[in-house]
C-alpha cells in the first residue's frame, strides 16, 4: 500500500516503509480487538456507531480474505508456510525480535492462549462469547506474572477468564473487573 501524502510504499504485515521519502520508517503497532458486536456492547454498553447511511459509499464486507492467492502475489513469495490453513485467522504477537501467531480456532476449552514471546509472558484474552480478542502482557508492574484459566458461567454471570493467582476476572480489554486486582489494566 502507499500513502497519498508522501508516496511512500508500506508493507501490510508490519507497517515498514519499503520505498519513498519515508523508507525505513516503522509505523507504530496499534491494538485491534477481535470480537462480536454482541460481546462488544456487553462490555461497552454506551458504545455508539456511525450510521452507514452517511452518503459515503461504504460496502459491506461479508468475508475477509479470499479462497486463493493471485498469481502476481504468489510469484513474489519465496514459499508458502502450510502449517495453517489458507486464511486462518490469528492474533499476532510481536515482542522483541520474535513473532508468534495464535490461531483463533486453537483456543482451548480449559485455558486462554498464553505463552512467552520474545521473553515477554503474554495471554490472549477473549470476549464474552469466547472469541479470542487481543494479547496482553501477563506481567504486572510489581513483577508478578499471572496465569489464566477459563471458568464456566454459573448462571449469575460468574464465568469468563480469571487469573489463578488472585481469582480476579478479566475482560477482553485486559481490565480486571472483579476480585483482588479489580481496576488493574494489563498492558497491550
Amino acid at each position: 500500500m502507499w500513502d497519498d501524502r508522501t508516496g511512500s510504499v508500506w508493507t501490510h504485515l508490519d507497517g515498514l516503509a519499503l520505498g519513498g521519502p519515508l523508507e525505513g520508517t516503522q509505523l507504530a503497532i496499534r491494538p485491534l480487538q477481535t470480537t462480536t458486536w454482541e460481546a462488544w456492547v456487553g462490555e461497552h454498553p454506551d458504545t455508539t456507531v456511525i450510521d452507514i447511511d452517511t452518503g459515503y459509499p461504504y460496502r459491506r464486507n461479508t468475508r475477509i480474505g479470499a479462497a486463493g492467492i493471485g498469481r502476481t502475489f504468489l510469484d513474489s513469495l519465496d514459499g508458502i508456510d502450510e502449517r495453517l490453513p489458507v486464511n486462518e485467522f490469528v492474533i499476532g504477537v510481536l515482542a522483541g525480535d520474535q513473532a508468534t501467531a495464535f490461531p483463533l480456532n486453537a483456543a482451548s476449552e480449559d485455558a486462554p492462549m498464553q505463552a512467552t514471546v520474545g521473553g515477554v509472558p503474554v495471554v490472549v484474552l477473549e470476549d464474552l462469547s469466547g472469541v479470542p480478542a487481543l494479547a496482553y502482557h501477563r506481567a504486572l508492574t510489581d513483577g508478578r506474572v499471572l496465569d489464566f484459566e477459563r471458568r464456566d458461567r454459573d448462571g449469575e454471570g460468574g464465568g469468563g477468564v480469571f487469573d489463578t493467582q488472585t481469582g480476579s476476572r478479566w475482560t477482553a480489554s485486559g481490565l480486571a473487573v472483579e476480585g483482588a486486582l479489580e481496576g488493574v489494566q494489563l498492558t497491550f
